[in-house]
């Protein structure tokens, strides 16, 4: 089979719900054998792990600080472990983007709300680059599999896939991808400033549409299971869910199965409403995993 994956925003608890759910497939898919994948935001660092030869097996692993196979630590090499994110860098903060801002002011109905909210924002402060230098060791250029990563271009408010249609180094384009709004500087590269591709869309799902696939999987941790729960912080969850299911529509429309693994109320309540919590990351991965075993049996 032809498989695809899309891997989705989601800040550190995202990344872990990545790592559960590409854990959990290890058993009946190798992740690393995907033909496509699409990665956003945390999703990008997944997908990079991926194209690295990083085992699957090894993901929760990682992220929980567990024990890894001879395999992943030789992959990984000397790469430190996980950390927090890098402290705001002090001096005033600017608009993200001044010319962005006067397009959508004049025009507002051109660009979606995370693009708008992305150049009316001020910039944020906490640089990228020392998480992005753990990934640029592994690699020496792009890989030759398709993985293509998701970010947004501050000049014109446009989605662009690093590897598709862009050129970068990986550990660049992860550090792009990645740059949260308001929160993480955004990301210069020939030039251009990017922010995180989630503003855009939160999986890019329609961009696996008409690649001749078989079955697509994705990763939607901030997705949600269940349309009409009541739980804290699910409201946001079903607007992501709603521009996920008219993306699978494309995809599914050139008859290619979509198969989304996203969180229901008791995986929601172990990630919390705060995705940028570094403690959580071992819990969810764990949970993630079992997670994702059930959904994988009775799905595959």
């Amino acid at each position: 089979m032809r498989i695809g994956l899309a891997l989705g925003g989601g800040g550190l608890t995202g990344t872990a719900f990545h790592a559960g759910v590409l854990t959990a497939l290890a058993d009946h898919f190798d992740a690393r054998e995907a033909k496509i994948i699409v990665g956003t935001s945390a999703g990008s660092t997944a997908a990079a792990l991926m194209r690295s030869g990083f085992p699957p097996k090894d993901y929760v692993a990682r992220v929980a600080g567990l024990p890894m196979s001879a395999e992943g630590k030789a992959i990984l090499g000397a790469m430190p472990p996980l950390s927090a994110a890098a402290e705001p860098t002090p001096g005033p903060r600017r608009p993200a983007s001044a010319d962005l801002s006067r397009a959508i002011l004049k025009r507002p109905w051109r660009y979606r709300p995370g693009v708008a909210l992305s150049a009316l924002l001020p910039a944020g402060t906490r640089p990228m680059d020392p998480g992005a230098q753990r990934l640029r060791s592994l690699f020496e250029a792009w890989p030759q599999a398709a993985m293509w990563l998701i970010a947004v271009d501050l000049q014109n408010g446009q989605r662009v896939a690093f590897g598709r249609d862009a050129q970068a180094s990986v550990g660049d384009a992860v550090a792009a991808s990645c740059a949260v709004p308001g929160y993480f500087e955004p990301v210069e590269i020939a030039g251009k400033r990017y922010v995180d591709g989630g503003a855009y869309s939160m999986v890019s799902l329609d961009l696996l549409a008409g690649q001749g696939l078989d079955l697509v999987i994705a990763s939607a941790p901030l997705s949600t299971a269940d349309w009409l729960a009541r739980d804290p912080g699910n409201a946001p969850r079903v607007v992501v869910r709603t521009q996920l299911e008219r993306e699978a529509r494309k995809v599914r429309a050139g008859g290619t199965r979509v198969l989304t693994v996203a969180p229901d109320a008791r995986m929601r309540a172990v990630m919390g409403t705060n995705s940028m919590v570094v403690t959580k990351r071992a819990p969810v991965a764990l949970a993630a995993r079992e997670y994702a075993n059930a959904v994988f049996r009775r799905e595959l």
